[in-house]
């Protein structure tokens, strides 16, 4: 407002947080991320590359340079090697 001259008090500082914890999935995806893995779907295809990254639903696996996102509940079988 115009020919206000009440001072307003600057908001107080954030305190910092704590940094974001590593996420833990209970399927223990955080642990085959980076490795080459070999998945078996419900449907018995076996696809098999380096797992990049895996989120609370979906695994993200590179085949042959293509990028291939594959939905946990499709899952059977993860293995390492």
């Amino acid at each position: 407002m115009p020919g206000n001259t009440h001072l307003q008090p600057k908001p107080a500082a954030k305190p910092q947080g704590r940094p974001p914890r590593p996420v833990k999935h209970s399927d223990f995806s955080e642990e085959y991320v980076g490795h080459v893995a070999s998945i078996t779907l419900v449907n018995g295809t076996v696809i098999r590359g380096m797992l990049i990254e895996s989120r609370k639903f979906w695994v993200k696996i590179i085949v042959d340079g293509r990028a291939h996102y594959i939905n946990k509940a499709h899952v059977v079988e993860v293995t390492l090697g």
